[in-house]
């Protein structure tokens, strides 16, 4: 495959400060490009104009190589709400690297409602300082249609919610009690 500029995914610069974990969308040639990487260690969302057949290097760049911009964490959340339209599995993705919280357990059996109640407890824990660490359990019993979520955090925080069928396992739900759960004076 030809390319008139260069792709997000060989963007490397500069190498002391950037690492580039993942290209979460790419618009292709004189498009946007949104990237997850590491800026001197941290965690960061990065976005790039893709270049053409006039500017094959794009923007930003730096003494003639391609390069990131780094997103201020102010406008983090906006922009990945954007990317949940367009790449849903790839916002997931960065979420999870933002949120500071693990995930250890998630014995949800099928498959696409594992991963939507996962997201949804991730999106209702929110944007955390990165000093703060949260455990998160998520369990579908063998012997009940329910869910049940534990969270663990900062300051012995504790918390366990079993969500019975129907409206209180759907994503929204869930996202809107975890968040008033833990975060209580947002």
């Amino acid at each position: 495959m030809s390319h008139n500029y260069i792709p997000p995914v060989d963007v490397v610069s500069p190498k002391r400060q950037w690492s580039l974990l993942s290209v979460l969308f790419d618009q292709g040639e004189g498009g946007v490009a949104v990237a997850l990487g590491r800026w001197e260690g941290e965690p960061v969302l990065a976005m790039r104009w893709n270049g053409n057949d006039d500017n094959p290097i794009g923007n930003p760049q730096s003494r003639g190589l391609p390069t990131w911009f780094i997103v201020p964490r102010e406008f983090r959340d906006s922009i990945l709400s954007k990317l949940r339209a367009l790449a849903p599995e790839q916002e997931a993705l960065a979420r999870e690297l933002f949120v500071q919280a693990i995930v250890v357990t998630n014995t949800i059996a099928d498959p696409s409602s594992r991963k939507a109640i996962q997201n949804a407890v991730l999106e209702g824990l929110g944007q955390r300082p990165e000093s703060e660490t949260w455990i998160v359990r998520i369990f579908e019993p063998q012997s009940g249609p329910e869910y049940v979520i534990k969270i663990e955090g900062v300051n012995d925080f504790r918390w366990q919610h079993t969500f019975l069928g129907g409206h209180e396992q759907t994503p929204d739900f869930i996202r809107k009690e975890v968040h008033k759960a833990t975060n209580p004076s947002r």
